[in-house]
């Protein structure tokens, strides 16, 4: 009789534990690109992998095995990729497929991120889990009342906020050379990590996505993924506006893989060996300006142009 009873329990709690190494075994695969995305657009990789969990069955469902769609992301008007389509709160309702998980969990990102209902969560401290969990009900994700509820208690129950500060996950350091026979004043970009470029409420940008580098005696980024200037900025722990005025760019500016954020003020000149630059075809004044890191309204002073003006293709830019 003992014998039985300890057949009996042990089949019941198979079905835990096998239910459990699923929901770990997903983290354990999906970890990595969750804190990348939490990096590239400010989405808590906490709530990218409790979503994940949730609306993927753990990775177990058919829009996930079929489409890769781990989000339950419909096609909506703009969608132009992939087509799957299944029975949700309507019939023969239409999902987005995907190539690969991957691409589902950037564009699961882009979603939230370009979406305009969801633009009050990006204002919020990445490490609020719950109050992104509760923006996201808000804003019409899901359906189900306990939505909220549900994602708060799988981060809590797995510990996915440890993820929010993405330092959990091993990640490879490359260093990229930024200088070449086109842009000689470019400097080399180095894997060193000074840490006063790494605060922000706790969270530290991958050394995965960009590379660091000094022109002109003035420190720069160089990122490998688009970001807006503001998400930089606030994982950087620097003020809003500096990143935007120290480049002469606008407020809301999404930044391209591989150009030059210089991270402090231009120099008032360019370095000794540069004295004067020569106009390339389709060149402004900032493009100049980041050239040299040298800032624009002292390129207007030096050659007596007026704020605004365009130089002309041959056209000598005295630099000092």
């Amino acid at each position: 009789m003992r014998s039985l009873l300890m057949i009996v329990i042990m089949f019941m709690f198979v079905p835990m534990c096998f239910s459990q190494s699923v929901q770990e075994e997903y983290i354990n695969k999906y970890c990595q690109i969750a804190v990348e995305e939490m990096g590239r657009t400010g989405v808590p990789a906490s709530i990218t992998l409790a979503q994940g969990i949730l609306e993927s069955g753990s990775g177990t469902s058919q829009l996930s095995i079929k489409g890769n769609n781990h989000f339950g992301i419909k096609c909506h008007s703009d969608w132009t990729g992939g087509k799957m389509y299944v029975d949700d709160d309507a019939k023969n309702e239409c999902f987005r497929m995907y190539h690969n998980a991957s691409e589902s969990f950037r564009d699961h990102s882009d979603f939230l991120r370009n979406n305009q209902r969801y633009a009050s969560l990006f204002k919020l401290n990445p490490k609020d889990y719950k109050g992104w969990a509760t923006g996201l009900k808000k804003a019409g994700y899901a359906t189900s009342p306990t939505y909220a509820t549900r994602l708060v208690e799988i981060i809590e129950k797995y510990n996915l906020a440890q993820y929010d500060s993405g330092t959990f996950v091993p990640v490879s350091v490359t260093s990229e050379v930024i200088a070449s026979a086109e842009n000689p004043a470019y400097g080399t970009a180095t894997d060193k990590k000074p840490e006063r470029y790494y605060t922000s409420n706790g969270f530290e940008l991958s050394m995965s996505e960009y590379s660091l580098g000094t022109n002109n005696n003035t420190d720069y980024i160089v990122l490998k993924y688009a970001m807006d200037i503001q998400v930089l900025s606030r994982k950087l722990g620097m003020a809003p506006w500096e990143l935007s005025k120290y480049n002469d760019l606008p407020k809301k500016y999404t930044i391209q893989p591989g150009e030059i954020i210089y991270l402090k003020p231009k120099r008032n000149k360019a370095e000794k060996k540069y004295t004067v630059h020569v106009v390339q075809r389709g060149e402004t004044m900032r493009d100049i300006s980041q050239k040299y890191a040298v800032k624009i309204n002292k390129l207007y002073k030096k050659n007596g142009w007026e704020q605004g003006v365009q130089p002309v293709e041959g056209s000598k830019v005295r630099l000092r």
